[in-house]
C-alpha cells in the first residue's frame, strides 16, 4: 500500500470513530436526561401523595375554622394530641361533602362537640335483661 491510501484509510477510520463517539455521547446525554426526568417525576409524584396523618412529622392544620359548623354537616372528627410533630392540639373534621377542615380546638362550640363525643364514648353499655 502506498502512503496516500494509508492516509485516506486512516482519515476514514478517524471520521467513523468521530461519528461513533458523537453518537455515543448523544445517546449518553439522552439517557442521562431521561433518568433525570424520571427522578424528577418520581419526586413530584411522591411529594403530592399524602402520608397518613399519624405518620406526619409536622402540623396538619395551617389555619383553623372558628365559625360554628352545624353537626349535621360533620361526618367524622379526628383529634390529634400535641406532640413532637406539632405543638398544637389539632381537631380535623371530615364534612359530609368529603372535605377535611381544621377546627379551632379552643373555640367553645368545638369544645362542646368534643365533650359530647368523649361523654358518649364513656357511657356505660346497656346491660342485657337476664
Amino acid at each position: 500500500m502506498n502512503r496516500a491510501s494509508k492516509t485516506a484509510e486512516y482519515s476514514i477510520t478517524r471520521e467513523e470513530n468521530s461519528k461513533f463517539q458523537s453518537s455515543t455521547t448523544m445517546e449518553t446525554k439522552k439517557t442521562v436526561l431521561a433518568i433525570l426526568a424520571l427522578c424528577l417525576l418520581c419526586a413530584a409524584v411522591t411529594e403530592s401523595i399524602p402520608v397518613s396523618r399519624t405518620g406526619e412529622l409536622r402540623c396538619q392544620c395551617i389555619t383553623t375554622e372558628r365559625k360554628p359548623i352545624h353537626p349535621k354537616h360533620i361526618k367524622n372528627i379526628e383529634m390529634i394530641p400535641k406532640g413532637p410533630h406539632c405543638k398544637n392540639v389539632e381537631v380535623i373534621a371530615t364534612l359530609t361533602s368529603g372535605d377535611d377542615i381544621c377546627l379551632e380546638p379552643t373555640a367553645p362550640w368545638v369544645k362542646r362537640i368534643i365533650d359530647k363525643i368523649l361523654a358518649s364514648s364513656k357511657a356505660p353499655l346497656p346491660v342485657a335483661a337476664l
